[in-house]
């Protein structure tokens, strides 16, 4: 059994004015009018609930994907939290996604149903950050990890994740099914994430359900 503390009760969700007031602060971030582009790295890289202009395979330096999110809706319960994605700040780290380019006539729309999703709680920070593609770099919306955050699960190593991911089931699917999309995304566009990898085939190797 894994020594970390697991939280049990539901984190603090943003009201729908706490999300528009991020959003346009972010907004009101770009250094100008252009395009806007979404950097994304889990989830949302099969399933961004928007139809994009564009997408790009793409990479972020200093950060790094990890499952540092404790998940107590979509791939887990309070009985038994499952992890999501996060980006870790990370020096000499190394990201690979996708980038979307929102179509311009449904910005305003895209944009709200990313909020939603991903600002659920505070544990995201939205950022401004440079991504590199074929196309050369872009600056696009990317949605770290605020690592004071009490949702933020800091210290598991492998086999704690591997042990959590197999076992957690939410409103959204599986969790051990999270991570597998994950990898077969990123093989998709050409990617390996080897820690990824590893922790996928870690859990494939426990049964489904129940705790290791």
């Amino acid at each position: 059994m894994s020594s970390i503390e697991r939280p049990h009760s539901p984190f603090q969700r943003l009201s729908d004015s706490e999300r528009l007031i991020s959003l346009q602060a972010v907004l009101a971030a770009r250094a100008a009018p252009h395009d806007i582009y979404v950097f994304a790295y889990g989830s949302m890289m099969w399933d961004p609930l928007f139809e994009p202009a564009e997408r790009h395979a793409a990479n972020l330096d200093g950060y790094r994907r990890s499952f540092c999110v404790w998940s107590l809706v979509a791939r887990g319960t309070p009985e038994n939290p499952g992890l999501a994605l996060g980006l870790e700040d990370a020096a000499g780290a190394s990201c690979d996604g996708i980038v979307f380019r929102l179509n311009p006539f449904t910005t305003k729309a895209d944009l709200e149903a990313t909020w939603r999703r991903e600002m659920y709680t505070a544990i995201y920070q939205p950022k401004w950050l440079d991504v590199e593609t074929v196309m050369g770099k872009v600056r696009a919306i990317s949605f770290a990890i605020e690592t004071g955050h009490p949702q933020y699960a800091a210290g598991l190593d492998q086999n704690e994740a591997a042990s959590i991911i197999a076992s957690a089931e939410g409103e959204n699917g599986r969790c051990r099914d999270y991570l597998s999309n994950t990898v077969s995304e990123l093989a998709a566009i050409g990617c390996v994430d080897s820690q990824i990898e590893a922790l996928n085939e870690l859990v494939e190797s426990l049964p489904a359900g129940k705790e290791s």
